[in-house]
C-alpha cells in the first residue's frame, strides 16, 4: 500500500476495534482510543519505517557532544518503598535531581558565575504536585546526597506533543525500556554513549550519570561500566 491507501486501511480497522471494545471492554475502549490518538500521525508508515525513524533520532540524539544523558532504571521487582519511605516514582526523581546538581557543580568550578540548570518535565497531573512538592523541599533540606544550589525553581511540565526535547528524553527511556525488558541493544547503544562520565586515571572513565536499580550481580552495560 502506498501511505494515503495505508493511512485509510488503518483508521477503517481503528474504527471497527473501537467499535468492538465499546461493547464488550470499557478500560480497553479508552485505553485504546487514547493509544490510537497519540499515535494517529504515523499510521501511514510501515513498520519498517518507523523503525527508521526512532533508529535515525536516536543516532542523532547520540551525536549530540554537548548533551549529557542523566536516567535511573529501577527494577521494581527489587525496590523496597518501605525501606527508602519513597516511591519509585519518587526516589528516581531525587537521584536525577542530585546528579543533574552534581554535573552543574562540576562544570561550574572554573566559570566566574555558576552555571544553572532547570528541570523540564512531561505534563502529568498526577505526579505534578507531588513533584513541585518534593523540588521545594530539596531547595530547602537538599537531597540524601547534595544540597541544590544550581538548580532553579520546581520542575516547569509541558505538553511532550509540542516541545521536541522532552520527545528526546522520552526517545532515551523508551531505548532504555526496551534494553531491559527485551535485551535490545541498537537504540540502547546509541543514546548511551552520551550519559554522564567522569574520568578515573588517565584514559579511563566511570558512568555516573545512569544508574541500574537491580540486585547484585547484574551484568548489563549499564552496571558494567558504573
Amino acid at each position: 500500500m502506498d501511505w494515503n491507501r495505508r493511512r485509510s486501511e488503518v483508521l477503517s480497522y481503528r474504527k471497527g476495534e473501537l467499535y468492538r471494545l465499546q461493547k464488550t471492554n470499557t478500560k480497553g475502549y479508552y485505553q485504546s482510543k487514547k493509544n490510537f490518538r497519540k499515535t494517529e500521525d504515523y499510521i501511514h508508515l510501515t513498520f519498517d519505517e518507523r523503525k527508521t525513524v526512532i533508529r535515525e533520532f536516536s543516532e542523532i540524539i547520540g551525536g549530540w557532544g554537548f548533551a549529557r544523558l542523566f536516567a535511573e532504571c529501577i527494577d521494581k521487582i527489587h525496590f523496597n518503598p518501605a525501606i527508602g519511605l519513597q516511591t519509585v516514582d519518587e526516589q528516581a526523581f531525587e537521584q536525577i535531581v542530585s546528579r543533574f546538581e552534581h554535573y552543574l557543580q562540576i562544570i561550574s568550578r572554573n566559570e566566574p558565575n555558576p552555571i544553572m540548570g532547570m528541570l523540564i518535565h512531561d505534563n502529568n497531573e498526577t505526579v505534578a504536585k507531588r513533584l513541585t512538592e518534593l523540588m521545594m523541599k530539596f531547595h530547602q533540606k537538599g537531597t540524601l546526597w547534595t544540597n541544590v544550589t544550581n538548580i532553579i525553581e520546581t520542575p516547569l511540565f509541558v505538553d511532550s506533543q509540542l516541545t521536541c526535547m522532552v520527545q528526546a528524553a522520552d526517545v532515551c527511556s523508551y531505548a532504555l525500556r526496551r534494553y531491559f525488558e527485551n535485551g535490545e541493544e541498537e537504540l540502547f547503544d546509541s543514546i548511551y554513549v552520551r550519559a554522564d562520565r567522569v574520568k578515573i586515571g588517565n584514559d579511563d572513565e566511570k558512568v555516573v550519570g545512569v544508574r541500574h536499580f537491580t540486585k547484585r550481580g547484574c551484568t548489563c552495560k549499564i552496571c558494567q561500566s558504573r
